[in-house]
């Protein structure tokens, strides 16, 4: 299904999670860890607005169609990130970041995304 226009920006921002993301996964070497710390605090403010965004504009949307679920782990992913993101000098965190925000993002653009889409169709 093609992106809906009012999901194409979040998705977009999606490629930006998914490299960093990437990025995070090899914190673990010692050497990278500085490199990967900075970076994230560099995208921080970015990733921490595309959560409000999400939270502020489909969070209601998904309770009102009944989609308890993927709202509940909505809401779960971003603060279980937020809490790694305070964590940004231990490399076993930053690499577990990784790996959920990458996770996160595949949940929002196969799944999230896609419920909505289909409410959306259904109510025109």
């Amino acid at each position: 299904m093609l992106r809906d226009p009012r999901l194409i920006e979040l998705s977009r921002e999606h490629h930006a999670a998914l490299r960093l993301a990437k990025r995070l996964a090899g914190a673990a070497a010692a050497d990278s860890l500085p490199a990967v710390t900075s970076f994230l605090r560099k995208e921080k403010p970015t990733l921490l607005r595309h959560f409000g965004d999400e939270e502020r504009d489909l969070l209601p949307q998904l309770l009102d169609f009944g989609e308890a679920a993927l709202a509940r782990r909505l809401v779960d992913d971003h603060r279980e990130m937020e809490a790694l993101m305070a964590q940004d000098e231990d490399p076993q965190a930053l690499a577990r970041l990784g790996r959920v925000l990458g996770e996160h993002v595949r949940f929002e653009e196969r799944e999230l995304f896609e419920a909505l889409q289909q409410h959306w169709a259904a109510r025109s």
